[in-house]
């Protein structure tokens, strides 16, 4: 055909209502000479058999079954394994694709030699939304890719990239196991060590919203923040990377640690804080006293009140969620 083989690895567990309309968008893409590697976290309802019956039905598809349950870390790291094609775009089995979405990114690929292109998306709760939501403009219309913080402020999610296979194998990229937020230390490993890296702004991928997301959970799946933030870390300064990025890193890191504790179940604050205490070290006291500081009033209250023992900044804080507490329940939120 010409073209390189592309794998489109698709992760499922549990998403029999949505697999096939999403296996529709991927078998019926523009650019055909596709890998489709199907890894099943041994779901509990039909999943498997919509699979099969795919790759019954074409040869591209190939199907893989977990032993047992290990989590999505696990389906992304054995994609990255086992994928036969030159480039990777890693899928959910309940989102949407346009078909064009691979013959785009490969175009650009061609275009800027690039180890890795990441184009837009839309969340969407029904499937009579997506034109509308479709009309709006690209967010990373006239992106400057050469500037990686900006990068870093962009989601993390691993379903809008086109990844060239032998990167991830030369930099060892491997997703942190038993953790949501997991594509978090993924990202910043590819941004910070690339330098090649290209942007289609257009919105490629529709992001299905549903009450069983991991990103809509509140439970101890949410201390996940405080873990793949340690690692992040950890693979800064394993590579001799943690001053450059330093003082982005503690942003990110103190601004979602104050995130988990917020949003989690009240129950399970208590643990959340204590977590918060064990990482709120030097640098995280020096970068909120700093002047490049870039943290939200709420949050540096949150910090100042709870962890450095301002009792002003604490009534300040409580003061600012009281607030929302009832302007919630006003609007009925």
């Amino acid at each position: 055909m010409g073209q390189p083989l592309i794998t489109l690895a698709l992760s499922v567990y549990n998403v029999e209502p949505y697999l096939r309309q999403s296996l529709e968008t991927i078998v019926n893409q523009t650019y055909q000479n596709l890998e489709i590697l199907c890894i099943d976290d041994c779901s509990k309802d039909k999943t498997y058999d919509i699979l099969l019956e795919y790759q019954q039905k074409d040869s591209r598809v190939k199907v893989v079954k977990q032993t047992k349950n290990q989590g999505l870390s696990m389906s992304r790291n054995l994609a990255i394994e086992i994928a036969q094609g030159e480039y990777i775009i890693m899928l959910d089995g309940d989102d949407l694709f346009a078909l064009d979405m691979v013959e785009k990114a490969y175009k650009t690929v061609v275009e800027t030699d690039a180890d890795l292109v990441m184009w837009d998306y839309c969340a969407f709760y029904k499937d009579e939304d997506l034109p509308r939501l479709l009309r709006k403009s690209s967010d990373l219309i006239g992106f400057d890719t050469t500037n990686k913080i900006a990068l870093l402020k962009r989601p993390a999610f691993i379903w809008v990239k086109l990844i060239r296979m032998q990167v991830l194998r030369d930099l060892s990229v491997h997703f942190p196991e038993g953790y949501t937020k997991q594509d978090i230390p993924v990202w910043w490993h590819l941004v910070t060590t690339l330098n090649k890296i290209a942007v289609l702004p257009e919105r490629l991928s529709y992001y299905r919203q549903n009450p069983f997301n991991t990103s809509s959970r509140k439970d101890k799946s949410v201390y996940s923040l405080a873990y793949v933030m340690d690692i992040t870390g950890e693979n800064l300064r394993r590579n001799g990377l943690y001053d450059t990025y330093k003082d982005f890193y503690l942003y990110k890191r103190l601004s979602l640690l104050q995130g988990m504790y917020d949003y989690i179940k009240p129950e399970l604050q208590l643990e959340a804080m204590r977590m918060i205490r064990e990482r709120f070290d030097d640098d995280a006291i020096a970068y909120i006293k700093s002047s490049v500081c870039a943290l939200s009033k709420r949050t540096i209250l949150f910090y100042k009140g709870y962890l450095m023992d301002n009792m002003f900044a604490k009534l300040q804080y409580n003061g600012i969620l009281l607030a929302r507490s009832i302007y919630r329940k006003f609007k009925g939120v």
